[in-house]
């Protein structure tokens, strides 16, 4: 009687220290390997919820990016199938994922998708933007550091450290002018309308469809200002997407 006391005693306490440690093992699983397994089993609804609350904290892989992707595709989502392969290319240049926009562009007629060389050289600029401008604002605060300390310990001038620092500074102040320049965005509502200015009371320069690529000019309040064609417009910002990481 004894025995078999001890025996369910501890078969209880055996179990009550195996179930914490098997649900701490599913709880430490992270969204991204949930979200992987869900896609796997073809639950593409759920896996998506995960890896779109993933991004929503600014967090990410290629590969995620291509599954957004897919399951955007399958659910005639184009225009956002579109955005999140434009935003897997950015991160990853391959050149796959251009042939896939360029048939997606094709079977919709979608605009803005004809890529020149200077598009691609762009693409990996912004792939690397951020270490640039890292860069540019080391080799500022140094050549800043070394002039003063020139200045000050050895009473003189350094010209050159003078001229080196206009010339980065220069440099980089392009590099931020030319980022915002060259960004682009996918249209993501369908019936946007394209306006000469930034004003609802504008004149219409086009009603066009979802999916859509546009180069980003600037903004003004509520109003994103892009190229259309050979014209330049204004669509509300509600209205599309950048492309950025």
């Amino acid at each position: 009687m004894q025995n078999s006391f001890l025996k369910n005693l501890s078969f209880v306490i055996f179990m009550a220290l195996c179930f914490p440690l098997s649900l701490a093992g599913q709880q430490n699983k992270s969204p991204l390997t949930r979200a992987d397994s869900l896609f796997q089993q073809k639950r593409y609804t759920q896996s998506f919820e995960l890896y779109r609350s993933i991004f929503e904290h600014h967090q990410y892989t290629p590969a995620m990016l291509l599954k957004m992707a897919y399951i955007e595709e399958g659910l005639n989502r184009i225009a956002y199938s579109a955005y999140y392969l434009n935003l897997y290319y950015l991160a990853t240049q391959d050149a796959a994922a251009q042939v896939k926009l360029d048939e997606l562009s094709q079977k919709y007629r979608l605009e803005g998708y004809e890529t020149a060389e200077t598009d691609r050289l762009f693409m990996l600029y912004r792939q690397y933007e951020a270490t640039v401008t890292l860069a540019l604002i080391a080799l500022i605060l140094f050549l800043f550091t070394f002039m003063s300390v020139q200045r000050l310990r050895y009473q003189k001038r350094a010209h050159t450290t003078w001229g080196l620092l206009i010339v980065v500074s220069l440099l980089f102040l392009a590099h931020l002018n030319f980022g915002a320049e060259q960004a682009k965005a996918i249209i993501t509502k369908n019936n946007t309308y394209i306006m000469t200015g930034p004003s609802a009371g504008a004149s219409v320069i086009a009603v066009v469809r979802d999916g859509h690529r546009v180069n980003i000019k600037g903004k003004k309040d509520v109003w994103v200002k892009v190229e259309w064609g050979d014209a330049i417009g204004y669509i509300k910002e509600t209205h599309v997407l950048p492309i950025t990481l």
